[in-house]
């Protein structure tokens, strides 16, 4: 039976490999620096590796524990494409009280809630 394929991501190199999701618990390493590699989910799709910008953002969401692994209808859902939009969500998880993960998955950040 033939698994299906899943981005694993490595950070230091700005590198995303397709490899099949087994249930092998072998800790996956990077073919270029032979550091551990991150699960991402099959839902991801990689920034360029001049895109700085974009790496440093998927840092913050991968290392608060979000992937990108599809749903039910469709694809993973929502997900801040900058650095903007992840201090906002941020500054929203801080004063809401919110878990940061969670935050970090809101298309609009609910302000009015904060304000009472």
């Amino acid at each position: 039976m033939a698994y299906s394929k899943t981005s694993f991501v490595c950070l230091p190199c700005r590198a995303s490999y397709k490899q099949a999701y087994g249930r092998s618990t072998d800790e996956r390493r990077c073919p270029r620096c032979a550091g551990a590699l991150i699960h991402a989910g099959s839902a991801f799709a990689a920034p360029p590796r001049r895109d700085t910008a974009a790496w440093r953002t998927l840092t913050l969401l991968l290392d608060a524990g979000i992937g990108f692994h599809k749903s039910c209808c469709g694809g993973p859902g929502y997900r801040p494409r900058s650095r903007h939009e992840v201090r906002e969500r941020t500054l929203y998880a801080r004063r809401s009280g919110e878990p940061l993960a969670r935050a970090l998955l809101h298309r609009d950040v609910p302000w009015e809630r904060t304000a009472r």
